[in-house]
């Protein structure tokens, strides 16, 4: 902005010089000094309210000089802007990619925490589904997917100790029984027993401590970051994982045979080496009502302790092959967490060819 100014300014010189000269306003020609060489007449400021006169002896460049000192002084004019004309472009990353968002659905879900997980891993329903929320005996499945790798053998007998007894439910096996590791594995997911499962865990030949190690690292290796086990039973508080953690880790767990067919069973019964019969009834009713429809139930396991509410986590087939896994966490009742689940795999499949 200076630039114009300046011109400006020294165009009115100009013209002031030679209009004083035309109007007879320069002193008297015998007054003036030759001019030394290279020297121009100029202007300077008069005294008098800051206006310019011309002096026949003052050099151009100094008043150049005082032009552009007094055009400094002067405010500067704002000049309008566009909106955002100063802010840099954004341009949107190529390869950045879009995470699908759960399909929204009118529902009224009666629990604290859940998912309906599609087959391609996608949420077509959720409700919180990445809050840590404690999964009580959902841990099992961590703990029989973690078995596998250490497995003594089905048919390694093991007897019963007085430190595997766990409290939390009804008692099945006692000090002293003598059962096969097949059993202790289908007691625990069967009937979700505590005394089976920290006995399937001594027949490793690890310590609860270590197994429950070997437990995390393995839920590291899957990349789930939201998930914690403190205890093979899930009877602390301190199992935490989410609904969308939980339904991708069942996928891969009840994906092992073992662990899918055990999920089955409605009963199991066996005798101990000594001929007493020991018989444990499924926690999960769901194996009642299904299949349905041409919807087949894949396997699951239930989950409760006071901090956890009613848990359920169950995978479902329908006559296409598409695949579900649903997840109820904080469910209020034991009847509400088997409702819900029949109540998401209509609201699926029915919306699914």
């Amino acid at each position: 902005m200076l630039i114009p100014v300046t011109i400006s300014l020294l165009i009115s010189t100009i013209f002031l010089n030679f209009g004083l000269a035309l109007n007879g306003s320069f002193l008297p020609s015998a007054r003036i000094e030759p001019a030394r060489a290279g020297a121009v007449l100029g202007a300077v400021e008069s005294p008098i309210a800051s206006k310019l006169i011309v002096d026949q002896g003052s050099n151009l460049n100094q008043a150049i000089v005082k032009v552009i000192t007094e055009a400094k002084s002067l405010p500067r004019p704002q000049l309008w802007q566009l909106p955002q004309l100063d802010q840099p472009l954004r341009q949107s990353p190529k390869d950045e990619e879009k995470k699908p968002e759960p399909i929204i659905i009118d529902f009224d879900f009666l629990a604290k925490n859940g998912v309906i997980l599609a087959d391609d891993n996608n949420l077509f329903f959720a409700e919180r589904p990445d809050r840590a929320w404690p999964i009580a005996s959902i841990t099992k499945l961590f703990t029989a997917y973690t078995f596998l790798d250490y497995n003594p053998g089905w048919e390694t007998s093991y007897e019963i100790k007085p430190e595997d007894k766990r409290a939390g439910g009804k008692i099945y096996l006692f000090t002293g029984d003598k059962v096969t590791v097949k059993d202790l594995f289908y007691f625990m997911l069967v009937g979700s027993d505590n005394t089976a499962t920290a006995a399937l865990v001594q027949a490793t030949g690890l310590s609860e401590a270590e197994f429950v190690e070997k437990m995390n690292t393995k839920i590291k290796e899957l990349g789930f970051k939201n998930t914690r086990l403190v205890d093979p039973a899930g009877l602390k508080d301190g199992n935490i994982s989410t609904a969308r953690e939980v339904a991708l880790f069942a996928r891969i767990a009840l994906a092992q045979e073992e662990i899918s067919r055990a999920s089955l069973i409605k009963i199991h019964e066996f005798r101990t080496a000594q001929g007493r019969k020991k018989t444990i009834a499924s926690t999960n009713a769901l194996l009642s009502n299904f299949p349905d429809q041409g919807i087949s139930i894949l396997g699951g396991k239930t989950g409760h302790i006071n901090s956890s509410g009613y848990c359920l986590v169950s995978q479902f087939k329908n006559y296409a092959g598409r695949s579900i896994v649903i997840v109820i966490l904080g469910a209020d009742s034991d009847s509400s967490r088997f409702d819900l689940t029949r109540e998401l795999v209509g609201l699926y499949y029915n919306r699914q060819p």
